[in-house]
């Protein structure tokens, strides 16, 4: 098994390489057809891989000894997974935190309302107050990933996005113009007050 042999010439001996399995220590006398006497065959093979919450895209998990098997008796090495995070219909991630956008009708926004909210273990209700502003955001405390150290977690951001129809009925029609009436009557919004002062004073 150590790859030589020893001889004796008189009063001398001397190692010399094996001429039987010349250097190898063993003896190869067919080679096997599916490694091709390299004494490695390359197989597929499905590894169950735990994956711990928190991870992001190009996260790397080590599997110990599950890799190419060793030379010579060596222990295997290890196998390295890339973690790949698919893009989710509902969902943004921007750290720790989760992004989510809920659309609301312009009565939801004016007069306040209660709203369905999805997050990661399922559909919250959240109030709207009275006035709310398109793209206004709120913060669900704790409702977003946890940190890989498992230290902290998240929080869930909505953002809410009012709708606007884009086809009316007959009585929307009428109700939206009564009520266009009634807005030109009354005193703008600061918004729209900021707006028509900063026009009058560059256009004079």
């Amino acid at each position: 098994g150590t790859g030589s042999v020893r001889v004796q010439q008189g009063f001398f001996e001397q190692t010399r390489r094996c001429p039987d399995c010349g250097g190898a220590g063993r003896l190869n006398p067919q080679d096997c057809r599916d490694c091709g006497g390299t004494g490695y065959a390359e197989v597929d093979q499905a590894v169950r891989v735990e994956v711990p919450p928190g991870v992001t895209s190009g996260t790397r998990l080590r599997l110990q000894g599950e890799g190419q098997d060793g030379s010579g008796g060596a222990p295997s090495g290890d196998l390295y997974v890339v973690v790949e995070v698919r893009p989710h219909p509902l969902f943004e991630r921007e750290d720790e935190d989760l992004v989510t956008e809920v659309p609301i009708t312009f009565a939801q926004a004016a007069l306040g309302a209660q709203v369905e909210v999805p997050t990661l273990e399922g559909v919250v209700r959240m109030r709207i107050p009275a006035g709310s502003q398109s793209g206004r955001v709120f913060r669900l405390k704790g409702k977003g990933f946890p940190s890989m150290d498992g230290r902290v977690r998240g929080d869930q951001r909505v953002r809410v996005v009012v709708e606007t129809p884009s086809a009316l009925t007959q009585q929307e029609q009428q109700l939206y113009e009564e009520l266009a009436e009634l807005e030109a009557r009354r005193p703008p919004g600061e918004r729209l007050a900021t707006y028509l002062q900063r026009l009058h004073d560059y256009y004079g």
